[in-house]
This record gives C-alpha cells, sequence and structure tokens, in this order.
C-alpha cells in the first residue's frame, strides 16, 4: 500500500515539475520573443534632420543667430491583417539619452503647427514627460490624433542652444546644416543615441509595448545641407501586452 502511495506521489512530482518547466519556458519564450501576432505595428520611422537658427536683434550685428539642430521623427502604424480592434490611443514615453551629444541640449517636442509649420510654436520640453496620441477618424498632428484604423503620428528630438553664429561680414546665410561649420560644429559633437517606449492600445482596453532605439542625426546633414532616411528593421523591438 504504502508502495503505491509512493508511486502515486512520484508521478505527482513529476507532472507538476512537467508543467512548471512548460509553463517557464513558455514564460521565458515569451520574454525573448514578446507577442508573435499584433493588431498594429510600425511599418517604417522616417527622420528628417535639418538646422535651424533664430534671428536677435542686437542693434550691433548684422547676423546674430541662435543655433539648433532638429530631428522630425514620423511613426508609420499599420494595422495587420490580423485584427479589428481600433487604435484607442498611442503614448511615446521614457524617453533617455542613452548616448549624449557633446554639445547642445536635448530637447524633446510635440507638433503645435499645421504641415508646413508642425513645430514652429513648440515650447514645451517632453523629455520628462510623455506625448499621446489619440484614436480619431483621421490623423491630426496638431491636436494629437491619428487614425484609429492606422496613420501617422510624429515627434521632434532637437538640440538646442548649438552656439550663436555672429557675423558683420556675411550679406545672406543659409539656414541648413552648413550653418554648423560657421560655429565650429561638427557631426560627431552632435550625435546621439535615444531610446523611448512606444505604448499602443486598442479599444479592447489591451496595451502592447516596445522600447525603440534610434541614432540621430542624419549622417550627411552638413554635406547636403538636411538628411533624410528611413527606419525599417524593427527586429530587435520586442511588443509586450502590459
Amino acid at each position: 500500500m504504502k508502495k503505491k502511495q509512493i508511486l502515486k506521489r512520484c508521478a505527482f512530482l513529476f507532472c507538476f515539475i512537467m508543467v512548471l518547466m512548460v509553463v517557464i519556458s513558455v514564460m521565458v519564450k515569451y520574454e525573448v520573443e514578446g507577442e508573435k501576432t499584433l493588431p498594429y505595428n510600425i511599418s517604417k520611422i522616417f527622420v528628417i534632420s535639418t538646422v535651424e537658427g533664430k534671428q536677435a536683434d542686437d542693434g550691433q550685428n548684422i547676423w546674430n543667430v541662435n543655433v539648433k539642430q532638429a530631428n522630425d521623427l514620423y511613426f508609420y502604424i499599420d494595422k495587420t491583417n490580423e485584427t479589428d480592434e481600433t487604435i484607442k490611443q498611442i503614448t511615446l514615453e521614457n524617453f533617455t539619452i542613452t548616448k549624449s551629444p557633446t554639445k547642445g541640449e536635448v530637447a524633446i517636442y510635440r507638433p503645435t503647427g499645421d504641415l508646413e509649420n508642425l513645430y514652429t510654436y513648440s515650447e514645451q520640453n517632453y523629455l520628462t514627460e510623455n506625448i499621446t496620441y489619440t484614436g480619431a477618424l483621421v490623423d491630426d498632428l496638431k491636436t494629437l490624433e491619428i487614425s484609429n484604423t492606422g496613420g501617422v503620428i510624429s515627434c521632434r528630438v532637437a538640440l538646442d542652444n548649438l552656439g550663436t553664429y555672429i557675423s558683420n561680414e556675411s550679406t545672406e546665410i543659409t539656414y541648413d546644416g552648413t550653418l554648423l561649420q560657421n560655429i565650429g560644429v561638427n557631426l560627431e559633437d552632435i550625435k546621439l543615441e535615444l531610446r523611448f517606449d512606444i505604448l499602443i492600445e486598442t479599444n479592447e482596453n489591451i496595451t502592447y509595448k516596445g522600447t525603440i532605439t534610434v541614432e540621430l542625426p542624419g549622417e550627411d546633414l552638413i554635406e547636403k545641407g538636411a538628411s533624410n532616411f528611413e527606419i525599417k528593421n524593427f527586429e530587435n523591438v520586442i511588443f509586450k501586452r502590459i
């Protein structure tokens, strides 16, 4: 009788251990691979790198320009064939500078103007805040709305106060990457790496969270004056439910 009880206990313990190992294996696999199918994914991030300047009227110099470098990121969010869910909201948060530039002050801005002047009136720095786009009928970057069946969201990663260009010789200047040369700033001075989280919440109140890392600005910014490039490889971006 005791032998049968021992065998039953051993069989139960064996089954328990096997189930536990399967559960642990599934959990570990999920941590490594995340969600296999998502209702919405990021198809690409389009980056526009430019240089801007703000002229100050000091009454003494022809040019007194405060120089900044801007990187406008456009996230293309596409619906997959796996769902009928709609977008409730998309949030960008936990901005972290993982590689700092040697010059300038990093700032994150949300769009505040129309399509031709998206960031003209942007002043609040969202580096320690989050930017949330709400699902709507159509995209409207100015009001932080995205089509609830997929669309485009944006933010600006800027390097403010890079330096001041003062001159009484030039009759005109060009507000592009070549302006950096005039204040003694090269590409290595302004290279940065930014990590942040993107949260996609659907109308089913399910939220998927992934972490993205981008390197800025574009490599040919100074040479060509402006730089456009796309990020399409998101193999290292693991989305999980939270």
